[in-house]
């Protein structure tokens, strides 16, 4: 059986992004510079994990880590 491919949109992206760091009331620059300093919380890296994605899938080049 194939995968099945879920058409998104860049903004669905952005505002699931958006979504995210708005839950953890953080920015994403201050979120990328707390990973990069290895001091999230447990959700937090359930959090990082979908952000990661979420920028790559965007892949505009313009966040360091997410």
């Amino acid at each position: 059986m194939t995968p099945r491919t879920v058409p998104v949109s860049r903004d669905e992206l952005v505002a699931r992004r958006t979504k995210i760091l708005d839950g953890l009331g953080t920015s994403l620059e201050e979120f990328s510079r707390r990973a990069r300093a290895g001091s999230l919380s447990g959700d937090e890296w359930y959090a990082a994990e979908d952000l990661e994605e979420i920028g790559f899938l965007l892949a505009d080049g313009t966040d360091d880590d997410f």
